[in-house]
């Protein structure tokens, strides 16, 4: 834009009255915040998903348990991680009253408290990546209707002074109506970037819950493994521990036995 059209511009504007000016400002505003949180929340998104992608990259969940936790704590930011970790603390707490779960056979209360500490963990993160996405949408939904507001005030300042002065042609009509349209023109400015942003952020937002859950189903696995192989073990320890003792049990008898005998 030359000087000469955006002083010419900026002359445009100012010939609106106070009401259009502040719906200006108002839209401005609105523009400033809209592009702030685009900023925000890209490189929120980046970032994580970037994370979760080298994470994935490192993990092999085949390796066992204590591989899956080592590269949890090396990405423990990232979201995939921290629902490993949500798991693993579930698992945790169960597997130090193992023997009291193995007694009760409680294996599926089990994967249902750590099924449902893997969905607390995706509500958490979602909370997180939609923060502030209310406002691209509030800023999409009513930066047009503003806008639209602020010209149709100018628009009927503009009819006013026209009957004010008696006259109606278009040297007299033109600087109104388009002062008037500023607004539309700021109105859609805020509004159809912000309205790109949120539809992107929210498809990134479904890519993320879709990666965690299907992540969920391989740890709900995972621990279903790591937990009947902990009972298969004190199980075997514990016929170990039985046959031991009846064999120190037949020892004690016998030698009472050979005892009592002599």
């Amino acid at each position: 834009m030359n000087p000469v059209t955006e002083s010419s511009f900026i002359k445009m504007i100012l010939q609106g009255d106070s009401l259009s000016l502040a719906i200006v400002f108002v839209l401005l505003v609105m523009s400033v915040l809209s592009w702030a949180v685009i900023g925000w929340k890209w490189v929120t998104f980046r970032t994580g998903m970037k994370n979760a992608a080298d994470y994935l990259s490192k993990l092999s969940l085949n390796d066992g348990l204590a591989d899956a936790q080592f590269r949890s704590e090396t990405f423990s930011n990232t979201y995939l991680a921290k629902e490993f970790q949500a798991a693993f603390k579930e698992y945790s707490l169960t597997r130090k009253n193992l023997k009291q779960a193995y007694l009760r056979g409680d294996k599926q209360d089990f994967l249902f408290r750590v099924e449902r500490s893997i969905e607390k963990c995706i509500v958490e993160e979602m909370i997180l990546y939609d923060k502030m996405l209310i406002v691209l949408a509030t800023i999409s939904s009513s930066a047009p209707f503003i806008g639209l507001f602020g010209t149709v005030t100018g628009i009927i300042d503009a009819f006013y002074n026209i009957g004010a002065k008696g006259a109606a042609s278009i040297a007299v009509v033109a600087p109104g109506i388009s002062a008037a349209l500023v607004a539309t023109a700021f109105g859609l400015f805020a509004a159809i970037p912000a309205l790109m942003a949120y539809n992107v952020f929210r498809n990134k937002s479904r890519i993320i819950r879709q990666e965690m859950e299907a992540f969920g189903f391989d740890l709900i696995n995972l621990f279903d493994n790591e937990f009947s192989k902990s009972v298969t073990l004190l199980a075997a320890a514990n016929r170990k521990a039985g046959a031991t003792k009846r064999s120190a049990d037949r020892a004690e008898k016998t030698t009472r036995r050979t005892t009592a005998n002599k």
